[in-house]
């Protein structure tokens, strides 16, 4: 069930950097994407994730820092992009890239606290990073705040479900240098710490 998991996102990620290619933007590209996506099926083979009840808090939260790139369709055709980068300090930044049926692209950055517990890994969302700076969540709105069931983790994978709604994520770890490409008004070069 697993692998067959894993190769239903391998094809999602190859769909994925075929558009790359096809609909090359005129912004910056992502770092060695093709790269990560080819080399994904022997990466499965031989990097099964350790079930997550295996691992204590601090080992499953040191193993979430850095960057987690994810990629899905959407039910309207389109395609959706993100990269999620979790700082030890216990922020976490995350760049949308959507690519719409006829090709359109949009970018947006959000910003939150993350953490873990258990086998829970925890969001809470801040706020949106614009060109002009951050702009403020609603903190008081309870859809701000999300937990989600570690189902699996490894060096290069991790698979989560949401809590309420029950979605299912598989992400793959990539290098400090990887990035997504923005659309012309959105910044991804803002830095990732914030306060209130």
């Amino acid at each position: 069930m697993k692998q067959a998991l894993y190769f239903g996102v391998l094809s999602v990620l190859l769909a994925g950097c075929s558009q790359f290619k096809a609909n090359k933007p005129q912004t910056s590209q992502p770092i060695n994407l093709e790269a990560h996506v080819q080399t994904l099926a022997e990466d499965v083979q031989a990097d099964v994730p350790t079930p997550a009840q295996k691992f204590a808090t601090s080992n499953s939260r040191n193993m979430l820092l850095g960057k987690w790139y994810g990629i899905r369709k959407t039910a309207n055709g389109g395609q959706k992009e993100w990269l999620t980068e979790r700082s030890a300090d216990g922020t976490y930044r995350v760049d949308f890239r959507f690519i719409a049926k006829n090709g359109d692209v949009r970018s947006q950055s959000e910003v939150g606290f993350w953490g873990v517990s258990g086998g829970i890994y925890f969001r809470i969302f801040r706020g949106w990073v614009t060109v002009t700076g951050m702009k403020p969540a609603d903190a008081t709105n309870a859809d701000h705040y999300d937990a989600y069931a570690i189902e699996s983790l490894s060096d290069s994978y991790f698979t989560y479900k949401h809590a309420v709604r029950g979605q299912r994520y598989t992400v793959k770890k990539m290098p400090a240098d990887f990035r997504l490409p923005v659309t012309v008004k959105s910044d991804n070069s803002e830095p990732l710490t914030f306060s209130y």
